[in-house]
């Protein structure tokens, strides 16, 4: 997987080049990336790259200030950000939206952040100043990970290019784990181990004489008084948007492809490409079991829009090989049964280089809004009302009774209420009191990047991904929606069926059912009849109506069974202390006997596969 690894300070003695290598290796140990370092006394920092993506060499050096520069990702307003430079700063073509970093860095300092818009994440070494400054987009979509250490700092792309250093700790983080288990993913900034932390989204990071600070200089804001306007000048206003946004990423010159489901998302961004691209031959990918909604529906996307569909099975016994490479990749911060982007990351690099994704549009626009956030409560409830709207929705793995099944007593002891406390630390960084606006926040600042981004970096150990929904001015104009446009996504709905009313007229997995009326409707609405009608009349009968792209409820009794009991039943699993015996028994026994546990078994493996490999094994560590 590309990203960025370096440290600064103190080594014990460590020859930097043999540090930086091994860092290096550890995020990525295949050989068929580019790797770029630079190593000088008390510093070292490179990027490990993909082959074929050509954006100038690295690091970039201002040697008359002792200005370098690495960078990870892409830029998409250039032409604006070089407008902020008198001509005879400009950068030279060949060093790439690198060396325009640097230059705009070395006029404005980190101030400029505010101005980039684009997906990346940056280092910046002043070699005079002894100082280093880190650098991501908005939204964090490029995640970096840093730890100090007796003096010194490391950063790097992946916690496990940090754990190539065998003197880090290895302490395990009991809140992380408990907001893993709560929420399907971990809160704020932290790793699952204590000692390593995330660089926040939208933030500027300074090592200085040995300190650390942090500052963030975007956040998620929503307006004091919402504009007043008709709802059909606000749809005209997103599809304005949204076409720009994907125009801003277009391929350039590279073989592209798009990921393609049934749903509203990637839809959204089919639509879009093809009628931007009529000259670019685009391809779309879809995965899931074979005949699910999702791969019927999206082929007939595909044939709408004039693309080639190509079909990945998800096959039942993938995670057998796969994973490894799941557990690597998001390091262990993602459940195994979210990551199968991984099943067609490979076949589609074989096709494209650029490869667009549906990712965020659900989140900016309303999918996880609830009635309860369409009321005002006391402050001191608002946390609480949050929990109530995601059990609502279903997304809470294990709930507080599960927690207290599940914790040992010494687990319960180190988190203390630290749980709810910290879900309500994050949810305060929205400044608005309506409970939908701290949602659509929350979304935006820590179920995103936290969760739905690591299906993001699956994709990129073989393809660049590009994320439309994310551009800066689309996402500051979602922020400006009223709520009652943001409840059940209505305004994008409405928008996309005004303005491309044929691919509306394709079901969608969220229903099963046609955006709007017509006869493939009537045929389906009529088929849902007759099914009801004969389970009265033959109830043990299936007569299975919606097709799911997974299965993993069944796939886990069945030829995962022996891995799954292997992993998480063995005396060593059973005995870490943090979980009880026979509550990890009992989960594992009822969802055998027909309970659907399926979550709560993935966050238990993930974190089990995790430990086994990166903290009780050797698999990065290395004896410098």
């Amino acid at each position: 997987m590309p990203g960025l690894v370096g440290f600064a300070g103190p080594l014990d003695n460590t020859p930097e080049g043999v540090r930086l290598a091994a860092m290096a290796r550890a995020l990525e140990p295949n050989d068929r990336f580019r790797i770029e370092l630079h190593h000088e006394a008390g510093l070292g920092f490179g990027r490990v790259a993909l082959p074929f993506y050509r954006n100038g060499a690295q690091p970039v050096w201002d040697e008359t200030t002792g200005l370098g520069v690495i960078m990870e990702g892409e830029l998409y307003n250039p032409d604006e950000l070089r407008s902020l430079l008198p001509d005879a700063e400009k950068p030279r073509p060949e060093e790439g939206d690198a060396g325009l970093l640097l230059r705009l860095y070395r006029a404005h300092g980190e101030d400029f952040a505010i101005r980039v818009n684009g997906a990346f994440v940056a280092a910046f070494w002043d070699r005079r100043n002894r100082r280093l400054a880190l650098m991501n987009d908005r939204l964090g979509l490029y995640p970096l990970y840093w730890a100090e250490d007796n003096g010194g700092f490391s950063f790097a792309s992946g916690v496990r290019a940090l754990l190539a250093d065998s003197a880090l700790r290895r302490r395990t983080d009991r809140l992380a784990m408990a907001q893993f288990l709560t929420f399907d993913h971990v809160l704020g900034s932290r790793t699952l181990l204590e000692d390593v932390h995330l660089l926040t989204p939208g933030s500027v990071l300074i090592w200085e004489n040995g300190q650390v600070s942090e500052r963030s200089y975007w956040r998620p804001i929503h307006p004091d008084y919402y504009p007043l306007r008709t709802e059909v000048a606000w749809m005209d206003d997103l599809i304005q948007h949204l076409r720009q946004a994907v125009r801003r990423q277009a391929p350039n010159g590279h073989p592209a492809g798009m990921l393609l489901s049934g749903g509203l998302d990637s839809r959204v961004i089919l639509a879009f490409l093809a009628e931007q691209s009529e000259d670019v031959s685009l391809s779309a990918f879809t995965w899931g079991i074979s005949d699910c909604d999702d791969v019927r529906f999206a082929r007939a996307l595909a044939r709408e829009a004039g693309m080639v569909h190509h079909f990945s099975e998800l096959r039942p016994d993938w995670l057998l090989g796969g994973a490894d490479e799941a557990i690597r990749v998001s390091d262990g911060l993602g459940n195994i049964v979210n990551m199968h982007a991984l099943t067609i990351a490979e076949a589609a690099g074989q096709h494209a280089q650029v490869i667009y994704k549906g990712f965020l549009g659900d989140a900016m626009f309303g999918f996880g809004l609830r009635h309860y956030h369409y009321a005002r409560y006391e402050p001191a409830v608002w946390a609480e009302a949050h929990m109530q709207a995601f059990r609502d929705r279903g997304v809470i793995t294990f709930d507080a009774a599960a927690r207290e099944e599940l914790f040992s007593d010494g687990f319960k002891a180190t988190i203390g209420d630290g749980l709810m406390e910290s879900f309500a630390e994050v949810l305060a960084e929205s400044p608005s009191s309506d409970l939908s606006d701290q949602r659509i926040a929350y979304d935006f600042r820590q179920r995103v990047p936290r969760m739905t981004l690591n299906g993001v970096e699956a994709l990129r150990g073989h393809v660049i991904a590009r994320l439309p929904f994310a551009e800066n001015e689309l996402v500051a104009f979602s922020l400006t929606i009223p709520p009652g446009l943001r409840y059940d996504r209505r305004l994008v709905k409405n928008a996309f069926i005004r303005a491309f009313p044929a691919y509306a007229q394709i079901p969608t997995t969220e229903t099963g059912l046609p955006m709007m009326d017509n006869l493939t409707t009537v045929r389906i609405q009529a088929e849902n009849w007759a099914r009801w009608h004969l389970r009265r009349v033959a109830p043990r009968v299936r007569y299975p109506a919606r097709r799911p792209y997974k299965d993993y409820a069944n796939w886990f009794r069945t030829v995962l069974r022996p891995w799954l009991e292997a992993t998480l039943l063995n005396p060593q699993a059973l005995d870490r202390g943090d979980f009880k015996p026979e509550a990890v028994r009992r989960l594992v026994s009822e969802h055998m006997a027909g309970s659907d546990h399926t979550v709560k078994l993935g966050a238990l493996m993930t974190l089990e596969l995790w430990r086994s490999k990166y903290v009780d094994g050797d698999a990065t560590r290395v004896a410098f």
